[in-house]
């Protein structure tokens, strides 16, 4: 039985993938590169200190890491205010589940900031008990540590936490971990009595 529920953020809750694609995009163009859909597709499976890394690596970039994560966030942030949205028929999904009395957490590679202020202005801040990031565990979504991280805070183990994520390899670790694990196009099939 479902008796807790951990929800990604990022094209899970918020529709906010294309703002860091624009933001990125942004500031790579600022320092004459160029976004390929192959460097997006690798940004998708790391943390936000991995992207970073990566960025001043790849793109041999003279700028400290700090100065690369200021300005980008800096681009991001406007973008999060302004433009990041709730995923359609999110809300009625975490009404659901509100209604069912099942306490609900955020797993997330975002910054927290971010993240909370995305689902604030959206109206769904109130619907978790705690948001926990990747960079906070000194982890990636590429082990299940998160989600088991945030279902301990909500009191409950992998076999009664309930994962929404929308990256079938988050899917993937979080089942191998235990946890019911669903992509977001699946949750209208999910049992939770």
């Amino acid at each position: 039985m479902i008796g807790y529920a951990v929800f990604d953020a990022d094209g899970t809750l918020i529709d906010s993938l294309g703002v860091w694609r624009a933001a990125d995009n942004v500031y790579l163009a600022s320092k004459g590169k160029r976004m390929t859909d192959e460097i997006y597709r690798a940004f998708m499976k790391m943390t936000y200190g991995e992207s970073i890394t990566f960025v001043k690596d790849h793109f041999s970039l003279p700028d400290s890491e700090e100065r690369i994560s200021a300005d980008i966030m800096r681009i991001v942030t406007e973008k999060y205010a302004a433009e990041v949205r709730a995923m359609p028929g999110v809300i009625p999904l975490l009404d659901r589940l509100a209604e069912k009395g099942i306490p609900m957490a955020v797993a997330t590679a975002n910054e927290k900031e971010l993240v909370t202020a995305a689902l604030s202005s959206n109206g769904m801040l109130g619907y978790f008990r705690c948001v926990v990031t990747c960079d906070e565990l000194g982890t990636s979504k590429r082990t299940a540590d998160v989600y088991v991280h945030a279902a301990r805070l909500l009191g409950g183990t992998p076999e009664e936490t309930l994962v929404v994520e929308d990256d079938f390899g988050c899917v993937k670790t979080a089942a191998a971990a235990g946890f019911h694990a669903v992509h977001i196009s699946e949750i209208g099939g999910i049992e939770l009595e």
